[in-house]
């Protein structure tokens, strides 16, 4: 087996992840995403709102790399990276609740057992 790389134990900095919601949380005070699923046209759709809780922009795709993509080459939303982080995260979840007819809540845990319940 060939080895990708070699790493001195002593040399790495290791560090636990940890993130606690309520007290790490920043609210973007510009913007936020708000994340639907349309099981009818089978798609993901996002809508972007201003801090006067305007939609200003839909975008509507089947996968999230496709409303990813469009957000930031074609449409140049500015995103701050923890927020491009939770959309990415958001966006997966997404899809799999599509994909596998789950019930999906946006910011909530995704749950494999819940199916989609109209």
């Amino acid at each position: 087996m060939t080895k990708r790389f070699d790493l001195e134990e002593n040399s790495v900095k290791e560090v636990v992840a940890e993130y606690d919601d309520l007290k790490d949380f920043i609210f973007d005070g510009k913007q936020y995403f708000l994340i639907r699923l349309n099981r009818e046209n089978k798609n993901i759709e996002v809508a972007f709102c201003n801090k006067k809780n305007n939609v200003v922009l839909k975008i509507i795709g089947k996968k999230p790399v496709e409303i990813y993509q469009v957000m930031i080459n074609k449409e140049k939303i500015p995103v701050r990276k923890d927020h491009a982080a939770y959309l990415g995260r958001e966006l997966q979840k997404a899809y799999i609740a599509l994909k596998y007819d789950l019930q999906y809540v946006q910011d909530d845990e995704l749950d494999l057992d819940k199916k989609f319940n109209p």
